[in-house]
């Protein structure tokens, strides 16, 4: 199927589930235009066996198994200690969390010959994922109550694919604030601890 010029919308609503004898499990699930079902999770309760350390995980048929890890910060993992990793294969993150303009704090990830730029418009708004030729915008929804997380619609335009669907959604579930000047300045006694930590082993 040629989807070279394609847009594709969708939404992701989120979830939280609390088993009895496993431990609980929160984030995104939803259909993704004709690429399908996926879904993101993490565990929103701190383990002290991971050292400090927090997994968001993404699955679906159509999709590589995106897992990305870093140090847990406000339930869910950061951009601190980093990585990221898309069917086993290793991506490059670096990031200034020091930058003032917004362009020199976002987010670079190099996979597999690809770069991308990941930018946040602003604490709660918009996030996006870019390539050369490709866009996928995510923009927070209507707050869910009973799943204590917010729905996310998304939009993406150009030849997108799994891969570049994939990044942006996991994300979703990754502490991105500090992307922000905003969230920078909040974070800045957090962001000094990590003084040598900006960029991903």
């Amino acid at each position: 199927m040629d989807t070279s010029s394609q847009s594709v919308t969708f939404e992701l609503s989120p979830y939280k589930n609390t088993p009895k004898k496993e431990l609980p499990t929160a984030g995104l699930t939803g259909e993704v235009g004709h690429f399908g079902a996926v879904v993101v999770e993490r565990c929103p309760l701190y383990r002290p066996l991971d050292k400090g350390m927090d997994t968001a995980r993404l699955s679906g048929p159509a999709f590589p198994e995106t897992v990305f890890k870093g140090k847990r910060r406000s339930g869910r993992p950061s951009l601190f200690k980093a990585e990221l990793t898309l069917d086993g294969a290793h991506a490059e993150l670096r990031f200034n969390s020091r930058a003032m303009r917004k362009e020199d704090r976002a987010l670079r990830i190099a996979y597999e010959g690809r770069e991308y730029v990941y930018s946040v418009e602003g604490l709660g708004k918009a996030k996006v994922l870019e390539r050369e030729g490709v866009r996928v915008t995510l923009e927070p929804g209507q707050f869910v109550p009973s799943a204590e997380g917010t729905s996310v619609t998304g939009t993406a335009t150009g030849p997108v694919d799994a891969v570049d669907l994939a990044l942006a959604i996991v994300l979703e579930e990754v502490d991105t604030d500090v992307l922000t000047l905003a969230g920078a300045a909040l974070s800045s006694p957090f962001a000094l601890m990590q003084h040598f930590s900006d960029r991903a082993e």
